[in-house]
């Protein structure tokens, strides 16, 4: 992304929740201020008939379409798995590159002392604020913690905060590592492993190697590389799963769950009307820290 400009990618994944949410029967996801969160030229787009139209007939939800069911996918199975961890007393919810995350204003009242951190890049950040506040109040427990991931640790980002290290975390990390490179991907995990306490959880999507993909979904996942591309934010973040699942063990983790998009199909997409499918490009990943 550009310096002073809001994530493209981050827009257009709040596009496609607030099309989701709008016009899917039984939404996978509802994110009722995704649409107030995207940009303005996204909400033209989305005020369109025949593109409305376009964007939830099953032929695109088959291909193109793809890239939605990942998009509201990963932010159901994070939340999922949030609520589980909130129900375990894990009060402190970390979104690293919350992008254009709504959870500070969809958060359940019943969790009176959840802090939440959103952690991004300060153009993202300074964007997503001045929505929030055009929203309305911005929640007394959310803290904006600036970062470029490429230059600096989430370690440190987190030690300028109200983060406390020696109570365990929820970290969710959605639609960010596709566009770091492995290493950087990797060096953030190891960071968390070594100052998140014992019992603290990460969840992440990750894209496994566009070589393995056959088919529809090879097609659908050079697609979805190429409007990457063209948004300027190119996939650059590819793993094998059994080579990372050895890569956090060793740092820590436990893998709780890897979850492949036909296991997310499903769980989340089984048998619906509008065929909207999760892409088998991209898995979910459910890490927890052991004890020390």
């Amino acid at each position: 992304m550009k310096e002073g400009q809001s994530s493209r990618t981050a827009l257009a994944a709040a596009a496609l929740r607030a099309n989701h949410f709008q016009n899917t029967v039984d939404p996978v996801f509802a994110d009722p201020y995704a649409y107030a969160l995207t940009s303005p030229s996204w909400q033209k787009l989305l005020r369109s008939p025949s593109l409305v139209k376009v964007m939830n007939s099953p032929v695109f939800n088959r291909t193109l379409g793809l890239l939605s069911g990942q998009v509201v996918g990963r932010s159901r199975y994070a939340e999922d798995l949030l609520q589980q961890a909130l129900a375990r007393q894990i009060n402190q919810y970390v979104l690293v590159g919350a992008g254009l995350d709504s959870f500070a204003l969809r958060q359940n009242p019943h969790y009176p002392d959840l802090k939440i951190f959103e952690v991004d890049h300060p153009d993202t950040q300074s964007t997503k604020q001045r929505k929030l506040q055009q929203l309305g109040t911005v929640p007394a427990n959310v803290e904006f913690v600036a970062i470029d991931f490429e230059k600096e640790s989430l370690a440190d980002a987190l030690a300028r905060s109200s983060y406390q290290q020696t109570m365990p975390g929820f970290f969710s990390w959605l639609g960010t590592t596709h566009y770091l490179e492995p290493q950087t991907t990797l060096n953030t995990l190891k960071r968390i492993a070594s100052f998140a306490a014992p019992l603290s959880e990460v969840v992440l999507d990750y894209s496994i190697h566009y070589q393995e993909l056959q088919g529809i979904e090879r097609l659908g996942s050079f697609a979805v590389s190429q409007f990457t591309q063209f948004l300027k934010e190119p996939l650059i973040g590819q793993f094998r799963p059994s080579v990372l699942h050895q890569a956090v063990e060793q740092m820590g983790f436990e893998v709780v769950e890897d979850l492949s998009g036909a296991a997310m199909n499903a769980r989340y997409f089984n048998q619906r009307p509008d065929h909207i499918r999760h892409t088998i490009a991209t898995h979910l990943l459910h890490l927890r820290l052991a004890g020390h």
